[in-house]
């Protein structure tokens, strides 16, 4: 039987440069993903390959054992790292538009922004927010729709500890409604929390991929993060070009 998604070999040159290296592993529906990797891992290309953003120089994505189809893609909810949106116009405005563009509802986005905390500022435009409501307003455009799959890319930034407890309660609840989640972050504490399953980009390789309690297992108990920098470490000495800290 299929993984519900799975990435084959996946493979992103550009020019001389190999951003992916033969990039492989499946990821089952219900999971919360962590993809961790220092800068330059390849974490944001695989994202971009995965929704159509980029075309792989090789290998394939497949949803359900099938290429990833438009229609499919128009399931799947994205929050990047860089939110790009229109300065001058206001919070409702930006939500709307993107909404819209997603075939979402005014109602739906209403119940999105007051998820996160942002009904009171929706005339407010978007140049005056904080970073910390910029990530939220891109958060609720992505969680209109009621995604199948939720791929957020460093989703913690600009959050302070109280919005970071909502903001893990609302990915919870997304997950038990139905969705998967891919998260890719540095704030690793803070996925911590969430992730059923971690996948280690290191040079744009799969260094570890594999469900967190089994890493635990193996590694005696340790945190996540700990986890990862021993991984890296491993991967350090294997191919000492790779940074360890």
């Amino acid at each position: 039987m299929s993984a519900y998604l799975e990435f084959k070999s996946v493979t992103k040159h550009f020019g001389r440069v190999t951003a992916l290296r033969d990039v492989g592993f499946p990821v089952e529906s219900g999971q919360i993903l962590a993809l961790l990797g220092p800068n330059g891992a390849g974490k944001s290309t695989l994202f971009g390959c995965l929704l159509g953003l980029l075309r792989p120089s090789r290998g394939e994505i497949l949803l359900n054992g099938n290429q990833i189809a438009d229609a499919a893609r128009s399931r799947f909810g994205y929050l990047p790292e860089r939110i790009a949106l229109y300065p001058q116009r206001s919070v409702w405005d930006n939500g709307l538009f993107f909404t819209r563009l997603k075939g979402g509802s005014e109602d739906d986005l209403k119940r999105q922004l007051q998820r996160v905390g942002l009904t009171a500022v929706v005339d407010r435009g978007v140049r005056q927010l904080s970073k910390g409501m910029l990530q939220r307003l891109g958060l609720a455009i992505a969680l209109c729709g009621r995604p199948d799959l939720l791929v957020l890319d460093e989703p913690f930034n600009g959050l302070d500890p109280a919005l970071l407890d909502g903001l893990q309660d609302i990915l919870r609840e997304e997950q038990r409604c139905g969705a998967t989640l891919l998260i890719s972050t540095h704030t690793i504490s803070a996925v911590e929390a969430l992730a059923t399953h971690v996948a280690i980009l290191l040079r744009g390789r799969v260094a570890a991929v594999g469900a967190l309690n089994e890493f635990r297992a193996r590694y005696d108990g340790a945190s996540l993060e700990a986890i990862y920098h021993r991984t890296a470490c491993q991967q350090h000495r294997r191919e000492p070009e790779e940074i360890c800290t």
